[in-house]
């Protein structure tokens, strides 16, 4: 199967379009703009998270070339 392409410009339309869909919904009453970042959001509002060893991590995943 071939990859799929996506260009920047055609994944800033798509987002474009869905803060559009949400801001509309948002608007009608359909949902609460709480409700909406509960679902737009990657971690749960209320989660309690510790970052640990960050830089470690960084550096580590983002190699910078010396």
């Amino acid at each position: 199967m071939e990859p799929e392409y996506v260009s920047f410009e055609q994944l800033d339309r798509e987002h474009r379009e869905e803060r559009l869909r949400d801001a509309e919904r948002v608007r009608k009453g359909e949902i609460t703009p709480e409700q909406l970042q509960a679902e737009n959001s990657i971690f749960p509002i209320n989660a309690k998270m510790r970052i640990v060893d960050l830089a470690g991590y960084l550096k580590r995943a983002c190699p910078v070339n010396e």
